[in-house]
Formats: structure tokens, C-alpha cells, sequence
């Protein structure tokens, strides 16, 4: 893997987090869940060539997901912050309530990597119970302590927190790149929140990278393949905004023969109306409409 690849440091930690990364007509990729692969820097729009991407495919997954201006896809997009000066102006009225309280209860503080160890996984789990996930990188110990030691040896990968007496209540994992930084993970303690820590280390950290005269914008993640109630106003409230493109989707030959099919996805729907709850099935069926979308049949032959 080349270090001089834009994302080279992004793709560093997640190698070391035991996810797979290849390079692809000069394009780094990491693996997600279900061998699926995705670009990276997240915020480069892509135009890869179909047969070069259709090889890194079949070598070694079953399909890749980026974002695109050029392609079709799903309709998506990322949430930035580009304000100077910012501060709690710079949040809706209805937040600024929540992050004076959570910054009157709380310490912003960057966290320790031994205090992400031993603290870190009750949020995990407390995060993932609420949206009714599950990810073993975050709730499995020896998983989550290889996650920890990867982060304790990428320097461009840092992890801030809300503190209670020395007791993290919230934490979140930020990338960063040149001019640019990426929130990647947030998680949270379930008895802290009636006390704002989210919004309150939100707030905090987006302010005090903005306020940087290197940094040009906070990445706050892209919009989601599933339904999460109230995530993506709680974004805008910070004074992010979405920059729009398409979320383009390729998938391996044979999986897109057997899934892309009218059947299928008809069938997909109808499990997903018996367990509208289920995430991994609202994704599932996201991915394939993306793939619909996304220059059908250009993988046609294996």
C-alpha cells in the first residue's frame, strides 16, 4: 500500500484494525462487514473504471460501495462543517440548551487509550443496545482491545471524550488528513445522557477543530443506508450541511445474478415488512437498490 495514496492514514489504522485494504487504480479500499469495500479518503468523488474496479471485485469481495458525481446510485450525501468562528451561535436554539448543560456536567478532554480500553466497551454495548445492532469490533474484548492498539499506533487517529469525575460518559473517534477531519465512531453511556454528553462533546470538538486556522472542514459521516430516527436533524443542529451525490454500488457478478433479480428484491421487501426492526435487512435492501441503480450489467461476465 502506497503511504502517499490520499487516506493513506485512514487506511493505515484500519489495517491494523484487521480490515482489508487494497489499492485500486489509484484508489485505497478497506473492507467492511459482508466483504464489502469501501473508498477512501470517504469525501473523493470517484469515477473508477468499471473493468479495474470488476477485478478488485472478483480478487476479493463480493462488492464496493463510493461516492460518485459521475455514476448512478442512491441518492446520498455527507454532512460537513466549514464554519469559521464557530460557536454556540453556530446551533440551532433547541440544542444550545443541551450543550450548556452537558459542558456544565462533563470534562471535554481528549481520552487516553488505556482509558478507551477499560471504559470504553460498556458504551459500546450500551450504543449498540439501543439501536438494537450488534458489531463485534465493539462489543467482543479481544476485538475491541485490537481496536484500541491500532488506534494507539495511528498518530492521525484520535479519540476525544465527556468526563464525570474520571468516568468517560461519551467518546468519539476522529481521522484526520491535511485540512480535513473525520468523525468516524461516537458512542455513549446510557445513565449519562439525560445529561447532554453527546451534544455537548459534538459541539466541542467540532469547535475546537474549526477553530483551527489548518483545518477546512469537520466530516460528520455520510448519510445512512437505514432509517435512524432523529440522526440526521441532530446533524443539521450542529450546523452541518449535506454535500449531495450518488452512492454508487458494484457488486460481484455472481452475487448481482442472484440478488439483483425482481424476485429477489420483492422477497427481501416482504421478510423486511415482517421485521421492519431488523437493520441488517433495511441495509441489505439498500444495497440493492444501489446496485440497481448503478450501471446495471457492467459486471456481467465473470
Amino acid at each position: 500500500m502506497s503511504d502517499t495514496l490520499p487516506g493513506s492514514s485512514l487506511a493505515e489504522f484500519m489495517a491494523r484494525r484487521g480490515r482489508n485494504v487494497v489499492e485500486s487504480d489509484g484508489v485505497l479500499w478497506h473492507s467492511v462487514s459482508c466483504r464489502f469495500y469501501m473508498s477512501i479518503p470517504y469525501e473523493k468523488m470517484l469515477d473508477p473504471d468499471p473493468e479495474e474496479l470488476g477485478r478488485m471485485i472478483r480478487a476479493r469481495g463480493l462488492g464496493a460501495r463510493f461516492p460518485s458525481l459521475a455514476w448512478p446510485g442512491l441518492a446520498a450525501g455527507a454532512y460537513f462543517c466549514r464554519l469559521k468562528n464557530y460557536g454556540i451561535h453556530s446551533v440551532h436554539a433547541k440544542h444550545r440548551p443541551r450543550v450548556s448543560r452537558g459542558l456544565q456536567r462533563f470534562q471535554m478532554r481528549r481520552v487516553e487509550p488505556d482509558e478507551l480500553l477499560a471504559q470504553g466497551l460498556d458504551l459500546n454495548l450500551d450504543t449498540m443496545r439501543r439501536q438494537q445492532r450488534f458489531e463485534p469490533e465493539f462489543g467482543d474484548p479481544k476485538k475491541w482491545r485490537r481496536f484500541v492498539e491500532a488506534l494507539r499506533h495511528s498518530p492521525s487517529i484520535v479519540p476525544f471524550g465527556a468526563f464525570r469525575d474520571g468516568r468517560l460518559a461519551a467518546y468519539m473517534i476522529t481521522s484526520r488528513e491535511d485540512r480535513n477531519v473525520h468523525i468516524l465512531h461516537q458512542m455513549s453511556r446510557q445513565s449519562d445522557l439525560p445529561d447532554f454528553p453527546n451534544h455537548a462533546l459534538t459541539f466541542w470538538v467540532t469547535s475546537e477543530f474549526l477553530n483551527e486556522l489548518r483545518i477546512e472542514s469537520v466530516c460528520y459521516g455520510f448519510t445512512s443506508l437505514i432509517n435512524i430516527a432523529g440522526l440526521h436533524e441532530y446533524k443539521l443542529r450542529f450546523g452541518y450541511e449535506v454535500d449531495p451525490f450518488y452512492s454508487a454500488f458494484l457488486l460481484h457478478p455472481l452475487l448481482q445474478r442472484t440478488l439483483a433479480s425482481s424476485r429477489v428484491r420483492t422477497l427481501l421487501h416482504r421478510v423486511r415488512m415482517l421485521r421492519p426492526a431488523d437493520q441488517r435487512l433495511e441495509r441489505m435492501e439498500s444495497v440493492l437498490e444501489g446496485a440497481r441503480l448503478s450501471c446495471p450489467g457492467v459486471l456481467a461476465t465473470p
